[in-house]
């Protein structure tokens, strides 16, 4: 796979790539809002920034996306370039680091990729709701 834009034009295309309130983060969201649970934060200062944080019951969330933290990535590494294998191998591995981090600190960590918040948030919603009932 080789990148048809300039460095100079790749950059500019991700720097406007959104970190934070993402079409899956605010579906998700909007999920357990409609279930009646709330009680989270956005943008609780953690290792790794997690999406949701219910502070109170010690649960941090991850909406992940496919591409950039590498869903199956043994599957499809192969046709990237190797600044993208680079990249994304280095996002698994960060959060690796970061889930271990919150995991010492006596966090749940949950993680939700993009694919299974579009195809079914309410399972997404469910394993929440349980993890709160414990």
């Amino acid at each position: 796979m080789v990148d048809i834009f300039t460095p100079e034009k790749r950059s500019k295309i991700m720097s406007s790539i959104k970190g934070k309130d993402t079409k899956i983060e605010i579906l998700l969201r909007k999920a357990l809002w409609s279930e009646g649970i709330r009680g989270y934060r956005l943008n609780a200062k953690l290792p790794g920034k997690p999406d949701i944080v219910f502070s109170k019951y010690k649960i941090a969330i991850f909406c992940d996306g496919d591409f950039w933290h590498g869903k199956d990535f043994d599957q499809w590494k192969e046709r990237l370039t190797p600044y993208w294998k680079e990249k994304i191998q280095k996002n698994i591995e960060r959060d690796k680091k970061n889930d271990a981090r919150l995991l010492n600190e006596k966090w749940l960590v949950l993680h939700f990729w993009e694919s299974e918040i579009l195809k079914n948030v309410n399972s997404c919603v469910l394993k929440i709701t349980k993890e709160l009932r414990k």
